[in-house]
């Protein structure tokens, strides 16, 4: 009895202790080819639209939701060698 609870316990320990069976990438398989003109899977654009959009003031989530203006890369580059 004393032999079989000694393999047993060997045996759960051995099994405990394995590494996770890596699974493959399907990575290298994706078949998702972009329609004409750059559209996404929603038929939208594939890129954010530079625009600022209008917010609307009695939206009280539309400042967190709204697409607000950015600095340009030539006025990013000018105030980070000002600093």
């Amino acid at each position: 009895m004393f032999r079989f609870l000694l393999i047993a316990l060997c045996l759960a320990l051995a099994s405990a202790l394995m590494a996770p069976v890596a699974m493959p990438s399907k990575v290298g398989v994706s078949k998702v080819l972009m329609s004409e003109g750059g559209k996404g899977f929603g038929g939208g654009e594939a890129t954010r639209d530079p625009e600022p959009t209008e917010i609307d003031p009695n939206d009280p989530k539309g400042k967190q939701q709204a697409i607000h203006k950015a600095e340009s890369f030539a006025e990013y580059l000018a105030k980070r060698q000002a600093s």
